[in-house]
This record gives C-alpha cells, sequence and structure tokens, in this order.
C-alpha cells in the first residue's frame, strides 16, 4: 500500500513538473493556435463545412493524425491547407511527445535512483546494528571468559 502510494505520489510530481515546462506550455499555446488557424482557413476554404467548430474539429483530428474520415477536404485550397497542417501537426505533436518522454524519464530516474539509495542506506543501517549488537555480545563472552581465566589461574596460585 505504502509502494502505490508513493507511485501515486511519484506520477502526481511528474504531472506537475511536466505541465510546468515553459517548453511544453509554448507547444501547447502553438498547437491550439495552429488547430485554431487552420480550422478557420478550413472552414472558409471547404464549402461542405457548415460551422467553425467543424472546422477546429477536423483540425484537431488532423493534426493529431486520427484523420476519422467525416470532414475531408475536396477543394485544391481544401487540401493546400490540409497538407500544411499535416506537416505542422507532425512536427508538433513530435515536440510534445520528445518533451513529455524526457520529463517521464527524467523523474523516473531521479525517483528510483533516490529510492534505490535510500533503501541501500536502511539496509546498511540494519546491518550496522547488527554488527554492534554482534559484538556487545561477544565482548560480553570475552569478559566473561577473561573473568573465568582469572579464577582458574588464582586457583592454581
Amino acid at each position: 500500500m505504502r509502494r502505490n502510494l508513493k507511485i501515486i505520489k511519484n506520477f502526481l510530481g511528474l504531472i506537475e513538473t511536466v505541465f510546468s515546462s515553459r517548453r511544453l506550455r509554448t507547444i501547447f499555446g502553438a498547437l491550439v493556435f495552429f488547430v485554431c488557424l487552420f480550422g478557420y482557413i478550413f472552414f472558409l476554404t471547404e464549402p461542405g463545412v457548415k460551422s467553425f467548430g467543424d472546422g477546429i474539429w477536423w483540425a484537431l483530428v488532423t493534426v493529431t493524425t486520427v484523420g476519422y474520415g467525416d470532414i475531408t477536404p475536396s477543394t485544391t485550397p481544401g487540401r493546400f491547407v490540409a497538407s500544411a497542417l499535416m506537416f505542422l501537426g507532425l512536427g508538433l505533436i513530435a515536440t510534445v511527445t520528445a518533451i513529455v518522454s524526457a520529463k517521464f524519464t527524467q523523474n523516473y530516474v531521479d525517483a528510483h535512483t533516490n529510492e534505490d539509495v535510500l533503501e541501500k542506506l536502511e539496509e546498511l543501517e540494519f546491518e550496522i546494528e547488527k554488527l554492534k549488537k554482534l559484538e556487545e555480545d561477544e565482548l560480553d563472552k570475552l569478559e566473561g571468559l577473561d573473568s573465568e581465566i582469572k579464577d582458574i589461574k588464582d586457583k592454581f596460585q
């Protein structure tokens, strides 16, 4: 249970770290801007797109490479807009993926390195305590043997 709580705590810390990244906020801002811009341009160039919202939906589906196919370009300008958005989307999504992956890796390595070091330290502290106890027991035995030797010497003298 405690380990699960640590995992959840690490994950929440990771999410906070990822979204506090200035680069990632900039990329997300650019992504929202370009989805809105290309959605609007697509809405203007395609007669079959009935609303700006449909244009945004198409741009979002296109930029994320999902491509449902419910809205498709039928005019040459619409196809140019779609092509430009596809290339732009590949770059933006790849950048977001790279930043998030780097943050996950960094947080995982930091957390596990610290956990491993702390775990090893606890094991070493436990071993030191066992050795101290063993040393005390052995010293007590040696004192007992020393007193027995003195008693035996005294008997013979």
